[in-house]
């Protein structure tokens, strides 16, 4: 199972679960039979981008919210485009990242928040680049794209957080 929480904030956590867990309203369960692939897709930071856009920004100091409907919308990658060898990255991957907390979008990328987002070189975490680069190479992304969509992440949830603190 795959299960994508309702309400962000900052840090893009996605679960891959190998038991059967009980989920309500707060937690949405992706079944599928490549769970794996699933979960890389919706754990890549484009998907952070995608979120943003799709999400609903009307929870207190600016959470987000993503229902079922919104889920469905998002951009997957079909499973059956992954080689052999980004199958294999992303199993990689998944074990590197649940051996450690997700952080921040900006830490996970490398972005200082508090400085001018397109001021800095994205640096993502050596774990979170390999997931990412297995993505974009699918996706087909230059290195300058790949780093347009890191500063478009921060720049969304930074605009949103901001907002929320304004009123």
């Amino acid at each position: 199972e795959v299960l994508w929480p309702m309400i962000h904030n900052e840090h893009q956590t996605v679960f891959l679960s190998n038991k059967e867990i009980v989920v309500d309203h707060n937690l949405f369960e992706i079944l599928t039979e490549d769970k794996e692939l699933i979960w890389a897709s919706l754990m890549a930071s484009y998907q952070i981008m995608i979120r943003e856009l799709f999400g609903r920004a009307n929870l207190g100091e600016g959470a987000l919210k993503t229902e079922g409907v919104d889920i469905k919308r998002f951009l997957v990658i079909p499973p059956t485009i992954f080689s052999k060898n980004q199958i294999s990255k992303i199993r990689e991957t998944i074990d590197k990242l649940n051996l450690r907390q997700i952080e921040s979008c900006y830490k996970e990328l490398g972005i200082n928040s508090s400085l001018p987002i397109r001021d800095l070189k994205p640096n993502p975490l050596p774990d979170r680049k390999a997931l990412d680069d297995v993505v974009f190479d699918i996706l087909g992304l230059t290195l300058e794209e790949r780093d347009e969509v890191y500063w478009a992440v921060c720049e969304l949830v930074k605009n949103r957080l901001e907002k929320a603190r304004s009123v």
